[in-house]
C-alpha cells in the first residue's frame, strides 16, 4: 500500500481541521478537534490521542498526534475522505492544539 511521501497513508493538512472549545454544565472546558484525511484506501480508522508532553512545556497548546488504523484484507485503491472527532478536557490557558507527528497547528475558537 503505497503511502505519502510523508511516510504516512492518510494526508493531513491544517485547513481540513478545527478546534472548537465549550464548557460543561459542571463548568469543565473541553475542546472538540476534528478534521478529514485523504487516505490512500478505504476502510481507514482515524484517532487523535494525546502525545507525550514537549520537553519545555507550553501551557497554552494541547499536543496531540493523528493515528491511523489501516483496514484489513483487501481494500479498493481509492483516494477517500476519512473524518476524524476526538474531545479533550482543556485548561483555560489552552490556545491552540498542535497535532506533532504532521506539523499542524490549529487555533482553539470558542463555541
Amino acid at each position: 500500500m503505497p503511502g505519502y511521501e510523508n511516510g504516512f497513508a492518510c494526508k493531513a493538512v491544517g485547513e481540513d481541521f478545527t478546534a472548537t472549545a465549550y464548557r460543561n454544565s459542571k463548568g469543565e472546558r473541553w475542546v472538540t478537534v476534528e478534521g478529514t484525511c485523504a487516505c490512500n484506501t478505504e476502510g481507514f480508522e482515524l484517532a487523535l490521542v494525546l502525545a507525550s508532553p514537549p520537553i519545555v512545556p507550553v501551557p497554552e497548546e494541547l499536543h496531540l498526534e493523528l493515528v491511523e488504523h489501516a483496514p484489513g484484507g483487501r481494500v479498493p485503491q481509492v483516494i477517500t475522505t476519512t473524518p476524524v472527532k476526538e474531545e479533550f478536557r482543556i485548561d483555560d490557558k489552552k490556545e491552540r492544539v498542535v497535532i506533532r507527528n504532521r506539523h499542524i497547528t490549529v487555533p482553539i475558537k470558542k463555541e
